[in-house]
This record gives structure tokens, sequence and C-alpha cells, in this order.
């Protein structure tokens, strides 16, 4: 068995790989130990993945940490020791966390897990990356992967030939802090969004913006691709994150945009300021947009290969996808469903197969759904909670899916909790919120009554391969990608897709094309006698929490929220109502 863990600086999660390279579990700490975001030693999933795979130590026979902890930990230090005295309070932070940074992986292993800390190695943080994102691809062999993200060890934008998986070269980079990721999160912040988390909300703000504004040409200015160097090039008098603790920008990018945005303020449609903030969500959502095709252009040049991988934190940019996959160059574009650090747990594990000395190495192509769950070990929690607070009013799944159907038709939203997690941050059925997709007044309710979301940001449409043909324009290079709402597309000319409450103001949507015999896909069947073709799949959790992991979390939202019915592998569960509900 083969292990890959990631932490201390974004999302943690550890990955099982066994030894005939199939990724037989994972899991994010964050679902553990319901922190959003939890970026610390990934004690809690690394002691599930060997629980619920009854491993021993001796069956372990090496452990990847995604990223070279020293390079990481030392390289923001060289660069922010040339910008003393502004960075000093940045470098004391950084010695004063010493303990706290990837450097203490080897330490945690010994003190929590003695004896595994010696089989641990260590791989190149976009080498995890690639790897992947090479697990995904259906073809190993002659790709070129791109790899962009806001920090990792070194570099912040890579390109690799893929010759084979044992063969893997690096050809370019762009060293910290020259980083779009980290560009992308100064506007989130500028925005008031909380980075490494509201990046996505900045992408739904931007398509409120209007094209080629006023800011798109300021910050152009700033931070752009140099055609003639073929590199990154910023001003970095205008940000602050490579020299401070708590700023991400300067005193001089707020001279340039104005006033930024109140963090503890909603933003809603119909402010005053909001066509402002709209556009300069849309100017740095184009801009990254403009740049990623540039390096995929001189990905291209430097490799000749047509078919790319995509990973990276980035990546997780679904709205930029699209148009990357629609160069000429590009004939088939693989993003995994979790490309940023956490998903990089995924290519660790396979670095530490692909470094065993096992004769014949294969990457299987990993299931969207690997982390084992059973109910079963929850029976005594929640049997009390279920009949003091719940009916079961339909057992087995067929039944459950009719009922379900049938409430769905009706305008109810039903949540999911069935089977296995989800690999990703998105929710593809299993632990999702679920109503009719052209539904306006459910998808409302879904969107900012239950999940209490801000009103600009859309919820994603579910649907059969059929049913996606006849409503938007797909494009082939990203067919994988639909599966786990990897990309956005746009809706048909003149279709009646554009009024859908789960397509965007601008015409895209972050679809799902549901894979056979899914969860979803058995439900849509269910629905079709009622018409229901489209259904609106958002993640079970009420906005700024992680997304649930067990039942207990799933009775939990329909304790805070007025969501009453819940799929379960026990049955569907209705809420009682009580005089508090």
């Amino acid at each position: 068995m083969f292990i890959g863990i990631t932490g201390y600086n974004h999302e943690s999660s550890v990955a099982l790989v066994d030894r005939n390279g199939r990724l037989i579990d994972y899991y994010r700490e964050e679902s553990l130990s319901r922190i959003k975001g939890d970026k610390s030693f990934p004690k809690r999933a690394l002691s599930r993945i060997i629980k619920a795979n009854n491993i021993t130590f001796d069956d372990i026979e090496r452990i990847a940490f995604y990223e070279r902890p020293l390079s990481s930990f030392l390289y923001p230090i060289k660069v922010a020791a040339k910008y003393l005295p502004e960075s000093l309070g940045l470098l004391e932070h950084q010695f004063r966390n010493f303990k706290k940074s990837s450097v203490s992986c080897f330490l945690d292993l010994a003190s929590k897990f003695s004896g595994l800390e010696k089989k641990l190695i260590y791989s190149d943080h976009h080498l995890s990356h690639t790897l992947t994102s090479l697990a995904y691809s259906d073809k190993h062999t002659e790709l070129c992967s791109v790899v962009v993200d806001g920090f990792g060890d070194r570099s912040t934008t890579s390109i690799s030939h893929v010759i084979d998986p044992l063969n893997i070269k690096e050809l370019w980079s762009t060293d910290y802090p020259l980083s779009i990721g980290l560009f992308y999160s100064c506007i989130t912040d500028f925005l008031g969004f909380a980075i490494n988390e509201g990046e996505y909300k900045v992408m739904g703000l931007a398509a409120f913006g209007q094209p080629n504004n006023k800011y798109k040409k300021i910050l152009s200015k700033i931070f752009y691709w140099d055609s003639q160097k073929k590199r990154l090039f910023a001003d970095m008098d205008y940000f602050s994150y490579h020299i401070s603790v708590t700023d991400s920008y300067s005193k001089k990018l707020k001279n340039l945009l104005g006033e930024p945005r109140n963090p503890f303020r909603s933003l809603f449609p119909d402010d005053q300021d909001f066509q402002n903030y709209a556009d300069i969500a849309k100017a740095a959502q184009d801009i990254t947009v403009e740049i990623l095709c540039k390096i995929f252009e001189h990905a291209h040049s430097l490799t000749s290969c047509r078919r790319f991988l995509f990973s990276g934190g980035v990546a997780m940019n679904s709205a930029s996808i699209e148009t990357l996959a629609e160069l000429n160059f590009v004939d088939q574009l693989i993003i995994p469903p979790s490309p940023g650090d956490a998903g990089a747990a995924i290519g660790s594990a396979y670095y530490a197969y692909l470094k065993s000395n096992i004769s014949t190495k294969i990457l299987v192509k990993p299931s969207l759904f690997p982390s084992k769950y059973n109910i079963k070990e929850e029976d005594l929690k929640v049997e009390k909670i279920i009949s003091k607070n719940f009916t079961i009013i339909s057992e087995g799944l067929e039944e459950s899916l009719e009922k379900a159907a049938e409430l769905i038709s009706q305008g109810e939203v039903v949540g999911t909790i069935i089977k296995n997690n989800e690999t990703g941050p998105r929710a593809l059925g299993n632990r999702s919120l679920i109503c009719n997709g052209v539904d306006h007044d459910a998808v409302k309710k879904l969107n900012t009554v239950i999940k209490k979301r801000s009103p600009f940001r859309p919820t994603a449409p579910a649907m059969k391969l059929t049913t996606a043909k006849k409503h938007y324009k797909l494009t082939s290079a990203v067919m994988d990608s639909y599966k786990s709402m990897s990309a956005t597309c746009n809706c048909l000319p003149e279709n009646e897709s554009h009024k859908f409450p789960v397509t965007h103001i601008d015409g895209t949507a972050r679809l799902q094309i549901v894979e056979s015999c899914s969860f979803l896909d058995l439900l849509l069947d269910k629905l079709k006698p009622f018409g229901i073709e489209i259904v609106a799949n958002s993640s079970l959790n009420v906005s700024g929490d992680p997304t649930c992991y067990d039942l207990i979390d799933g009775l939990m939202v329909c304790a805070r929220t007025p969501l009453k019915y819940l799929i379960t592998d026990l049955g569907l569960l209705e809420k009682k109502i009580t005089n508090e509900s």
C-alpha cells in the first residue's frame, strides 16, 4: 500500500493507492474535523484510511508528502529578505511558525504514527499535481502538463512533458512571487472574500461585470504575460503578499482601484457599488484566462503535444476551461476532480507507488467516489436522533428514488447522504442538495434559504448527456471534465436554457453530465415521467461549512435549515414538524 499526504499550507488530505495502481481510498481532513479548509496535519484522515481499509503499518510500503518542505519554507523567506525592512513582520512570522510548517511532517508522523516516519519520502509539489491529473487521463504517454497555483516549493507555474509516468520532464517554470494564483487571491481579498476560500465567489461575480471595462486596462498594466520573454510580469509595488502576513495588496492598488469592499457586509446585485466590484472581478477573470491561454500556447510550442493535463489551484477556475479547450491545438484537456492541494495527495500517493520496486506499474483511472463510508458504523449514534426527529418514509433505494422524484416534482429540495464521498470539492450526487433545475422557486430555496449563499452565485445543473446536447454547447476536449463539474459551457443560441435558474447571467452553466448508473442517473430516470430532465445540484452544507461527510453531518444540516428530506442508505427521511422548526 502507498499513502500520499498533503497539509500545513492549504487543505489537508490523505490518499491510498494499492500495488495494482488503484486509488482505493481518499479523505480530506476537513470532512472529519468539520473545520473548513483544515490545513493541519491530517491525523484524522490518516487514521481513517488505516482503519477503514484494515491495514497495518507493515502493509504500508511508502508514504509520500506532496512537496519538499525545506524548499517550501525557505523560498518565501529568501524573497522576503530582499524587501527588508518592510518584510520584517513576515520573516518573524515565518520563523515563529517554523514548527507549524510542512517541515514538521516527519515529526508529526513520528509522534502520532510512530514508525511510519521511516517510510516517508517527498515529492516535488508540481509533480504531485501532475501525477494527480495523469491518473485521471485515459492515456499516460506523450502529454503536456500545465500546473498553475499560488505557490509550491518555489514554482507558481510550470510546464512539463509527460513522456510516460516514469519520465516526466519539467521544461519551464515561473518562480514565486510571480503568481497567477496569488494575483487572483489578491483580487479576492480586495473584493472582501476570504483568500483560499472565496475565489469561486469572484468567478461568479465576474459574470455580472462588463467586458473590457476600465479596470481591465488598469490591471493589465501591472500584471500580464510578456510575449517576447515568454514569462509572467507583475509590478510587485501593487502587491503585499510576499512581504506581509496580513495584507495581500498595497496602498498603490487601493489608489488604482478605489475602496476595497467591506467583507462584513453582504453583497447583493442591487447594491449601489455592486457593478463596480463586478467589473473588477470581470477584469481579473479575463486577465487570468488570457494569460492561461498564452501559457498553453507556450506549452504547445515546447512539447508539440495536443493532449494536456491541467492542475493546481487555478485549474479550479472552471470558467476558464472552455476557452482553453477551444484553442486550436488542444485535442484533449484533463482536469482532475480535485486539482488543488487537497487532490495532490492522490498524486503523491502515485509518486510513492511509482518509486516502488514493483516491476510493472499501471495507473488505473480512479473513481469519482473513492472514499469508503459505512452507515453501520453510525447505527448507534444516529438511531436516537432519527427516532426522535425524523420519520423514515421509505426504505430501500428504489422506493426512496421514486418518492424523492415525486417530492422534487412538487418543488421540494432533497438532500443526499448516499454511499461513498466525492473526491473533489464539488458534490456530484452523493453529498448533494437537489431540486428541479428549471423551477425558479425551488432553486432559490436551495441556494439562498437552505444554503444561505449570496444570490449572485449560480447553482450547477446536472443531467444526462442526451439532455446536455439539447441545451448546451459542449466541447469535446473536456467531456470528462463535465462529469466532475470542472468546466463551464455556453447555452446554445436562442435556447430555452438561457432562462433556466441554473444558468448564469452571462449565459453559461457549470453543468454536470452524470455518470451511467450513478445515483443521479438513477434519480433522473425516476424524474422522467414528471417531465424533469435537469436537476439543480449543490453540495450538502450551509455556506461556509465543509460539505457533509456522514449521516450525522446531514442530520445537522436538516436541524439548522428548512431542509425537510434526506435520502440516506437507511432510506428517505422526513424531518418531523415541531414547534421549534
